[in-house]
């Protein structure tokens, strides 16, 4: 008896949760790979056995085991170098510490990549500084046109990160602050994007989430429609 191929997500919290869902309505069963095994346990072995078609990073803290696996089993992903600078996002004429965070609104810049293609999924102002989770901004948030002046430098600097990071494959969520001279990129992390996916699904029908599952699940139909403007028919 055939069985449904295996997506192996990990960390699937929180809003990456809704990965699952979405993977099974295409037909995939998934595997959540929430850790290490504890005893000094072979994961890859273990993930191996499922015989997974593809590995991806649900929440942001799964993206370095992710990409771990993912290239032990020879499936697509962002390789293990440069896994320690993802995580804090430092970047050429880039600063990230707690002091860039104290004043100005917050932008956010929502992508999925396939081998160096990215789409840009939503783009958004927090109005404010940010709160304690820079990375999902509490209260009300804006989503901002794709097309104009200030979302065009938002989105022209963050593929410049993804790429300086080389982060060409999976989701990943980029933060700017407001300053005088213009939004200033805070960070860049690998994984999916607190609730904005969602507020994103509610906005324009379709978001992280949804390109996500493209990107792994349905390569040809994500290169089709990459780079279209969101709100748009995908």
């Amino acid at each position: 008896m055939l069985r449904n191929p295996v997506v192996a997500v990990v960390d699937a919290q929180g809003t990456a949760g809704h990965l699952g869902p979405l993977l099974r309505e295409r037909g995939y069963a998934v595997l959540h790979v929430r850790e290490e095994l504890p005893g000094g346990g072979d994961l890859l072995a273990d993930v191996a056995a499922h015989r997974p078609v593809a590995v991806l990073a649900g929440a942001p803290g799964g993206a370095g085991l992710a990409d771990l696996l993912a290239e032990g089993l020879g499936l697509p992903g962002n390789g293990t170098g440069p896994i320690a600078a993802r995580a804090v996002g430092p970047l050429p004429g880039g600063e990230v510490g707690r002091e860039e965070t104290s004043a100005g609104d917050t932008f956010h810049v929502n992508t999925v990549s396939l081998d160096g293609l990215h789409h840009i999924c939503d783009v958004w102002r927090a109005p404010g500084p940010p709160g304690a989770d820079v990375w999902d901004p509490a209260g009300e948030v804006e989503l901002l046109p794709r097309r104009g002046a200030e979302a065009d430098r938002l989105v022209s600097a963050a593929l410049a990160a993804l790429d300086a990071l080389r982060l060409r494959t999976g989701p990943a969520h980029s933060v700017f602050r407001r300053t005088p001279d213009g939004p200033r990129l805070l960070a860049v992390r690998p994984g999916i994007a607190g609730r904005l996916p969602l507020l994103a699904r509610q906005a324009l029908g379709a978001g992280q989430l949804e390109w996500t599952v493209d990107a792994y699940v349905g390569p040809e139909w994500f290169r089709m429609r990459a780079g279209r403007d969101y709100g748009t028919d995908r």
